[in-house]
């Protein structure tokens, strides 16, 4: 094999295995895993706010919601520190860690002249850009800034545009147990005795990341040898959750994972669909957290959980809701500073039907990039104040 061929080669490889964009940066996979951990959740179709942190003690809540509202014997009652409201009652795994400071409530949060279309909506909070000028994702370009092709990675099919940069994308991996990439059986040999020879210039650059690629790809198949602690839902989020934990565990070294549940777009039918969402994210979460004790790195992950926005306050005629504007987050972890970082919604100072956004979604972000030893304005292209949320 000549030096153009292994160049070649190398780089169809490189393609094959997502590492291109990274080939001549720094590409060396961390050692060890990061000293703190951001994961991400993304509620794709646009969560209900109301029926998720539940003001009842307010009776108009009942009369604009006659047939879905959660009755009030049914809600978990968050306390003083909750004001009055609650928490729906598929979130009982998550009530622990409300008692313990350990869950921050972020209500109504959105951005400027918000969008009501889930895509352009969940495009601006990927690309954290409400102009929609910007095309690369938050995260995509941090990592643009590292020199990590593993410092972030998609538990899921394909990666979003969160993570999407300019000269690098997050690894996409569907699971731990399915991931699989081999070199063409009539490469491989050749290719491994050449890799062995120390060459110069670009050669030698493709050389070294295509050693770093391949030491990154045998480490998650590796990963399969680490069990995880907890019980999980048998469901793909909760498989995702869990193969998120085996990556933590088994040392992968990404700064941050990121993840994605569907089936919010609840226009129909909303309560038990909303239940059953809920009830998912609740016992995945509770179970990743045991999880993060086991391995004593609970304290040192943030978790992070978004939908592109909430719904509107009256329900619809087919026992729905429609598309609203200022949404729910959820932030937890063992080295979160727990509250409610809001008040009670104002059921009768709406926006076209829907709650109107207090807090703008970049802020929480901030917080968020600060947790990770990012730099908040190098990333959002600003000043956010960050929320006080550690």
């Amino acid at each position: 094999m000549n030096r153009r061929d292994f160049i070649q080669k190398s780089l169809l490889t490189l393609a094959l295995g997502q590492g291109a964009p990274s080939l001549l940066s720094r590409t060396a996979l961390a050692a060890q895993s990061r000293d703190k951990i951001l994961v991400v959740i993304n509620l794709f179709g646009g969560n209900d706010q109301l029926n998720t942190l539940i003001p009842y003690r307010n009776e108009l809540y009942y009369r604009l919601r006659p047939n879905i509202a959660i009755k009030r014997e049914e809600v978990l009652d968050l306390g003083a520190n909750g004001q009055k409201l609650g928490f729906h009652p598929e979130l009982r795994p998550l009530m622990s860690m409300w008692n313990n400071g350990e869950l921050a409530i972020i209500p109504q949060v959105g951005y400027p002249n918000p969008n009501r279309s889930h895509f352009i909506s969940t495009s601006i909070w990927h690309t954290a850009d409400p102009s929609r000028r910007q095309e690369t994702g938050w995260l995509g370009r941090w990592g643009d800034l590292q020199d990590d092709p593993f410092c972030d990675t998609f538990l899921g099919g394909a990666t979003p545009q969160a993570q999407m940069g300019e000269r690098r994308s997050a690894p996409a991996i569907s699971s731990i147990d399915a991931f699989s990439i081999r070199l063409p059986r009539q490469f491989e040999e050749a290719f491994n005795k050449e890799a062995r020879l120390a060459r110069s210039g670009t050669a030698e650059q493709v050389r070294q990341a295509m050693l770093s690629l391949k030491g990154a790809l045998d480490k998650i198949g590796r990963l399969r040898e680490v069990k995880n602690r907890a019980q999980y839902p048998d469901n793909a989020f909760g498989r995702s959750m869990g193969d998120i934990a085996r990556m933590i565990a088994g040392g992968l070294g990404s700064s941050v994972y990121y993840t994605t549940l569907g089936g919010w777009d609840t226009h129909a039918g909303q309560p038990p669909r909303q239940a059953e969402l809920l009830g998912y994210v609740a016992q995945a979460t509770a179970a990743f957290r045991a999880d993060m004790k086991a391995i004593g790195r609970d304290r040192d992950v943030m978790i992070m959980v978004f939908s592109e926005f909430g719904r509107q306050v009256a329900e619809n005629a087919s026992f729905g809701t429609d598309h609203g504007e200022g949404g729910l987050m959820l932030v937890l972890g063992g080295g979160v500073k727990g509250g409610l970082f809001g008040s009670e919604p104002d059921l009768e100072d709406l926006e076209l039907n829907a709650l109107k956004y207090q807090t703008d979604f970049r802020n929480v972000y901030a917080t968020a990039l600060n947790w990770i030893a990012a730099n908040p304005k190098e990333v959002l292209g600003a000043d956010f104040s960050p929320v006080a949320l550690w």
